[in-house]
């Protein structure tokens, strides 16, 4: 009995458990949704009233091009030479006041001037007669309409004006201002959109582009082309929006978009026609009301969740009072900093007048302040017709001009008729009731000096640094030679191995020959294996004597087209054997390098025969070998090359081998390291054609191929005088 009224209570408490839980939750997710709603409106007012600045600043256009005298005699008495003047006007008009574009019509909706006249296959339409806009101006009322040219590919909007001879309308003009203009003055960084009266979009923030799942091409933009304007039939398909009325009364919209609902503000302009809306997303109040339910449902974990958060708030507190106490700090170092700055302050008005200096500009330049009050800040300058670009910038003040200069080193003159040099900043300050600039100037007097005894130090140390580079490429040679021979004195034993062999058969052979002495035809085979085995001698020690070999310089010039093909030309007979496909590629019919031909053929002999001992155990029909010699270099990160891509030549030899591992690539150049078994060679191959390379001022690496084997890349200095050669 006790345990069925246990469960009862139990299922009591769930229930009521889940009641208030759903009931928290609604709350919760309302009230979350009433502060979405009213910060969106918000975001709505200042989406409205940026456009509205954005799109204000244009109005002006088509009445001052109604007002001027060129473009109405033109409209009443047209003439080549007047079209030309006007286009110029509408031209330079266009640049200062950044519009995409002012046009001219006649009565008849016909292009009298255009501002683009200029730029190539851009033209304007021949005819709006039947354009809103222009009927609009037609009617005597000021025009705008948002339109699509056939030839666009951005959505324009286009504001007119009637133009009036002596009361008699004459003409039509017209602004046309491409969309994405707007979009690039409206700094917004949450989600909003802009459609026409027709449901099209014009233009909408990043953030809703990434969540409409718009084309690729209109977020890498951040706007939607013409073509897909066209395609955009409506703003948000009507299945995916959902109407919802809060405790409060207060219906809302929630768009469902990509599978993330976001609350929907818009309003439609009464002018334009336009609807502007706000998207905000309602996933924070959709986690909070549910972090409210599951609150409720659970009283421990509620309790324990409330402790956790006194606690991080607390930690909250202390961190904000700790960061504010460091910006107090920083606030006050600031001041300090600003206030001990050797840095003259000068405020002049728009006139470019003094009207403010601080004690240090009395100093820097010696003067009073009742002498410097009043008088244009050009007077503090020698000689400003020097510095034509500062005195452009300080003439345009009075006609409202203003370009913010940084660091521009110019020539001061003190009361006394010395001069020193200045570094002159200037900014516009905004704070200011009336317009004002503030200029800073720097004595830079110490650092020219500084400068000037740097520039000699420096030109003495490049000097001192030449001599020691050169002394240490001594040393570097001396050194490398000095690891070979002592290479060779650490693999002796190899050595010994290697000559064992041929000199036991050369001995057991020539027994053989003192018992044939009444057989020639025996005696003769024998001679010629001990004369092969003499020969292997010969290659064994050949190698030891190039790879300690060293070189004293460049011989000469070697073409290396030729030596390439009269090496090849040398293994045609085992490339027949082994089924090899050789191709050979170049850019230029020549190649100049320094160096000597024997030098250069041993490293190719080298390379080639490496490819071909790869590729032996492989079948027949599978195996080839490419040679490219590719002209002006290149980079190649992966082998450490990092050539000017003027002054070397790369040479590839690939193949299609059983390729390598790492840590064969790892030491594929050192000396007496090979793959092959023992008596099959020294390994001194690759580190004989390391040597000579290096020798030649080169570098030699090597990679995996793409598909299969290895590809090895020489790069070798081209010799400067080729084209003489």
């Amino acid at each position: 009995m006790q345990i069925k009224r246990s469960v009862i209570i139990f299922i009591i408490a769930a229930l009521f458990s889940m009641v208030v839980s759903w009931q928290a939750y609604i709350y919760t997710r309302g009230w979350g949704l009433v502060q979405i709603h009213q910060h969106g409106s918000s975001r709505l007012l200042d989406t409205i009233s940026a456009l509205r600045v954005a799109i204000d600043q244009y109005r002006y256009l088509p009445f001052l091009l109604s007002q001027n005298h060129d473009v109405k005699d033109l409209l009443v008495q047209s003439n080549p030479n007047k079209v030309i003047k006007v286009s110029r006007y509408l031209e330079q008009t266009n640049l200062v006041a950044g519009s995409a574009a002012l046009i001219i019509l006649d009565l008849k909706g016909e292009v009298v001037a255009y501002s683009n006249w200029r730029e190539r296959g851009v033209t304007a339409r021949r005819y709006y007669q039947k354009a809103p806009f222009f009927l609009q101006a037609l009617a005597g009322e000021q025009g705008r309409y948002f339109m699509l040219d056939d030839s666009a590919t951005q959505p324009s909007y286009y504001l007119s004006a009637p133009i009036y001879h002596r009361q008699e309308l004459i003409g039509v003009s017209v602004m046309k201002l491409d969309v994405s203009a707007l979009k690039e003055q409206l700094s917004l960084e949450y989600a909003f959109y802009v459609a026409d009266q027709h449901g099209q979009l014009l233009f909408t923030s990043l953030s809703l582009l990434q969540a409409s799942g718009l084309p690729r091409s209109a977020l890498k933009n951040s706007e939607i082309s013409g073509s897909e304007l066209k395609k955009t039939v409506s703003v948000w398909p009507q299945d995916s929006v959902i109407d919802e009325k809060l405790f409060d009364d207060r219906e809302i919209s929630i768009w469902r978009l990509e599978g993330k609902e976001q609350l929907n503000e818009s309003v439609v302009l009464d002018d334009l026609k336009w609807e502007v809306g706000v998207l905000s997303p309602i996933k924070a109040a959709e986690q909070r009301a549910i972090y409210a339910g599951f609150t409720v449902a659970g009283g421990c974990l509620a309790f324990a969740l409330l402790v956790l958060y006194l606690r991080e708030y607390r930690l909250k507190r202390r961190s904000q009072a700790l960061v504010l106490r460091a910006q107090r700090d920083s606030e006050q170092r600031q001041r300090y900093i600003i206030n001990t700055a050797q840095v003259g302050l000068i405020t002049v008005d728009k006139q470019g007048a003094i009207v403010f200096v601080n004690p240090m500009v009395m100093q820097q330049f010696g003067i009073s302040l009742s002498l410097i009050m009043g008088r244009p800040l050009t007077a503090l300058f020698a000689d400003i017709d020097q510095f034509t670009p500062l005195k452009r910038w300080l003439e345009g003040l009075s006609h409202g001009e203003f370009t913010p200069i940084t660091g521009y080193e110019v020539v001061g003159r003190r009361s006394d008729g010395s001069v020193f040099p200045v570094l002159f900043s200037i900014r516009m300050m905004t704070a200011a009731p009336e317009v004002s600039y503030l200029v800073t100037m720097i004595d830079i007097t110490r650092r020219k000096r500084l400068e000037y005894k740097l520039r000699e130090v420096n030109e003495s140390l490049e000097t001192k640094v030449l001599q020691r580079t050169q002394a240490l490429e001594a040393a570097q040679n001396e050194l490398i030679q000095a690891e070979k021979l002592a290479a060779l004195g650490r693999m002796s034993t190899a050595m010994v191995h290697e000559l064992n062999q041929p000199l036991t058969a050369m001995r057991n052979y020539l027994a053989i020959i003192r018992r044939l002495v009444d057989q020639p035809d025996l005696q003769n085979e024998n001679l010629n294996r001990v004369n092969g085995l003499v020969d292997k001698m010969a290659m064994i020690t050949g190698q030891l004597k190039t790879f300690a070999y060293k070189s004293a310089g460049n011989a000469g010039l070697v073409e290396l087209v030729f030596s390439i093909e009269h090496i090849l030309g040398q293994y045609q007979v085992r490339f027949a054997e082994q089924s090899i496909d050789c191709c050979f590629e170049h850019e230029l019919p020549h190649y100049w390098v320094h160096g000597d031909e024997v030098r250069i053929e041993q490293v190719l002999v080298n390379l080639i025969t490496n490819a071909c001992d790869a590729m032996l155990q492989l079948p027949s029909g599978k195996i080839s070998m490419a040679l490219r010699l590719l002209c002006h270099g290149r980079q190649n990160t992966e082998q450490g090359l990092e050539n000017p891509c003027h002054n070397w030549v790369v040479l590839d030899i690939c193949d299609t081998g059983e390729g390598a591992t790492d840590e064969q690539l790892a030491h594929m150049f050192e000396p007496f390291y090979t793959t092959k078994s023992m008596g099959d060679g020294l390994g001194l191959g690759l580190s004989i054609v390391q040597g000579i390379v290096r020798d030649l001022g080169g570098v030699v690496g090597v990679v995996r191929n793409q598909e299969q084997g290895l590809c090895f890349t020489v790069s070798l200095p081209l010799a400067k005088n080729t084209e003489e050669v």
